[in-house]
């Protein structure tokens, strides 16, 4: 029973999110979007994470799930969604800030396009501008670092989070700041940004709640 209400609230709370991108990140054995409306909650016609899956470590699902989500999102490789959710959670860490944040601002900043440039001069992952931060962009090798994505990464992930202190953890106001538009009363930004990040943030719940309701099963098996 606690199985079957584990899984019925991880469908309800996730309709809008493709199990495909679970499908890629391997943790459910269903092969085609085709079978996903006839998935009953039965406990005993679950469909299983790899037994792997199930003892991982959250953050590592988290990874796996949120990159292959990226991939086939906004398609690029496999290895470079890896490498660009893995640097979100390793400097989210130590700034503080929530990795799905982070990938939601660039998402919209850039696609996940490297050498993105915005005709203001912005460059790379998080569209760091280098006239508004000159002194941060020259310590980490000036401009052509711009377009290496871990020092991206690493450098948008500090101005955000010094936008964040400055504006006392108002994320709407943070991100105002970071797009330059905090004086524009009409400035959707924040919005397309937070739109985002919810989507990254119920596909990693997803991956949680079925994780949870695998552990349930095997600990009832035994």
């Amino acid at each position: 029973m606690r199985t079957q209400i584990l899984l019925k609230r991880a469908y309800h709370d996730t309709v809008t999110i493709p199990m495909l991108f679970l499908i890629g990140a391997g943790l459910t054995h269903q092969t085609s979007r085709a079978a996903v409306p006839s998935l009953e909650f039965d406990a005993n016609n679950l469909h299983e994470f790899p037994k792997e899956a199930a003892n991982a470590d959250p953050n590592t699902l988290k990874i796996k799930t949120l990159a292959s989500y990226i991939k086939e999102r906004f398609k690029i490789s496999e290895g470079k969604a890896a490498m660009i959710v893995s640097e979100a959670f390793r400097n989210g860490m130590k700034q503080g800030l929530q990795p799905e944040l982070i990938l939601a601002v660039i998402a919209v900043e850039s696609r996940f396009k490297e050498k993105a440039v915005s005709p203001a001069g912005a460059r790379g992952l998080m569209q760091v501008l280098a006239s508004a931060h000159s002194k941060k962009v020259k310590n980490i090798g000036g401009l052509p670092a711009l377009y290496d994505a871990r020092k991206n990464i690493k450098l948008g992930t500090h101005i955000l989070a010094q936008y964040k202190d400055v504006s006392k953890g108002n994320i709407r106001r943070t991100l105002l700041r970071y797009n330059g538009s905090l004086g524009r009363a009409q400035s959707r930004y924040p919005d397309k940004v937070m739109s985002v990040y919810k989507q990254m943030k119920s596909t990693a719940r997803l991956t949680e709640q079925l994780q949870l309701a695998q552990a349930s099963r095997s600990t009832l098996q035994q």
